[in-house]
């Protein structure tokens, strides 16, 4: 049986289709109806439809979703390995760049860019990021280093207008085991620096005496700096002129048989000299400011009488012509005192130099290094000033030799007056005195 729309109104049911029709809600409103697609007769037209409806094909939802979970699970496969790769790749290049760019690499600059992005960033290298302090200790370093080489170029220029033509023999020449002396090797040690300091004189014959021998010797491993006087009127074996004054041996072969002669007799390294005409020491002291001295009352009479002062005991800084008859005044104190007291203008010369300026310390370098004669290489002399610069606050230590006690004074026909000392006591106290070190081998 068909059935128009409107015999709908009459009928509830619809017995073809085995269903309940309901024409209108229960407000009373009309709803739109499709006609039941499970009625025998497909051929019927349904005029409130805008088209005829076939009926769909079922679809089976548990295959669907089994492909769609497989699908899903092969993106993320997929996914976690790009990640992977990514990791690596990143980790590939936190290795290569995070301290600096291998030049035999391929990367190209947007590769090196990103790399050094992501370690900034602190990505998924699998590599720990350096903590910040080590970064900044490692400036510092670089800082310290480009300082350290400035000062290193900047000594060398000023040691090479050191007066350097002095040297022509080879101190080796002289070498021998004097007669008198110890037969004990040469003691030297890697934590001391020996370097003699020569004071030299000019005599109305245009001969020149070493007048003032000091040995400096910079003692790193007691934190020690030393000096030695050697006396000049000491009864000493010079090589190829048999036994005279000590200060003689300038006057025959100059800084290197001044250097060999003492090694010879006192059986201890010395190769390195520095020396000074007395005429430029009074510059030198002029230039650090003067020396800070206490005259007694015997060493006011001789500046009084031999300069024309007026001192009385006490106080003074002595510059000049003065400063330098302070070191050389033999009338009062003898050899002893003279020697104390050229210690004593040293010590003050290198403190006064350590405590300047760099802009006052330059201008005074430059005026008396070429007043200065040395056998030590520019580059060399650097290094020894760079390495030592710390003994300028080391404790200071004095001695003379021969020292007390160890020697008496002769006048003899061929040397006038001279000190003859018992070498093998002398060598062993000085040897304590420079290396603390009572060895003889």
């Amino acid at each position: 049986m068909t059935f128009t729309p409107n015999s709908n109104r009459t009928r509830r049911e619809d017995p073809a289709a085995g269903s309940t029709y309901r024409p209108y809600r229960e407000n009373g409103s009309r709803p739109y109806n499709r006609p039941n697609c499970s009625t025998a007769n497909h051929n019927n037209r349904n005029i409130y439809s805008h088209s005829s409806h076939r009926q769909e094909p079922m679809v089976d939802i548990s295959s669907y979703s089994s492909r769609r979970q497989a699908a899903n699970t092969k993106r993320t496969a997929a996914a976690r390995q790009r990640r992977v790769a990514n990791a690596r790749r990143r980790q590939e290049a936190q290795v290569r760049y995070h301290d600096g760019f291998d030049p035999d690499d391929r990367a190209t600059s947007v590769s090196r860019q990103r790399a050094a992005a992501v370690s900034a960033r602190g990505g998924n290298t699998g590599i720990p990021r350096r903590p910040k302090r080590h970064h900044i200790v490692r400036n510092i370093v670089c800082i310290l280093l480009l300082l350290a080489i400035l000062l290193f170029a900047w000594l060398t220029a000023l040691f090479s207008g050191m007066d350097r033509t002095h040297n022509p023999t080879s101190q080796s020449t002289y070498a021998r085991t004097p007669e008198h002396s110890p037969d004990w090797s040469i003691k030297s040690s890697p934590w001391v620096t020996n370097i003699l300091l020569i004071g030299i004189d000019q005599d109305s014959e245009n001969t020149h005496r070493s007048d003032s021998m000091i040995l400096l010797s910079i003692d790193r491993k007691h934190q020690k700096l030393k000096m030695t006087s050697f006396l000049r009127d000491t009864y000493a074996e010079i090589p190829n002129h048999g036994r005279q004054k000590l200060n003689s041996a300038f006057a025959y072969g100059g800084p290197a048989m001044t250097m060999q002669t003492l090694e010879n007799n006192y059986r201890i390294k010395i190769d390195q000299y520095m020396a000074v005409n007395f005429d430029s020491f009074s510059t030198i002291i002029n230039e650090v400011g003067g020396i800070d001295v206490t005259l007694n009352q015997g060493l006011c009479t001789q500046f009084n009488e031999n300069l024309g002062t007026h001192f009385t005991p006490g106080k003074y800084k002595l510059k000049g012509i003065q400063a330098l008859y302070y070191t050389r005044i033999r009338n009062y104190g003898n050899d002893y005192g003279r020697a104390q007291r050229q210690r004593e203008v040293i010590g003050q010369i290198i403190k006064k130099m350590a405590a300047s300026g760099p802009f006052k310390l330059n201008s005074v370098l430059k005026k008396i290094m070429p007043l200065i004669w040395t056998n030590i290489p520019a580059s060399q002399l650097s290094a020894i000033c760079m390495f030592n610069a710390p003994a300028v606050f080391f404790k200071q230590q004095t001695q003379q030799i021969p020292a007390d006690n160890t020697f008496q004074g002769e006048t003899l026909d061929s040397a006038g007056w001279v000190e003859v000392a018992d070498m093998e006591q002398n060598c062993s106290l000085l040897r304590q005195f420079i290396y603390e070190d009572n060895s003889t081998n």
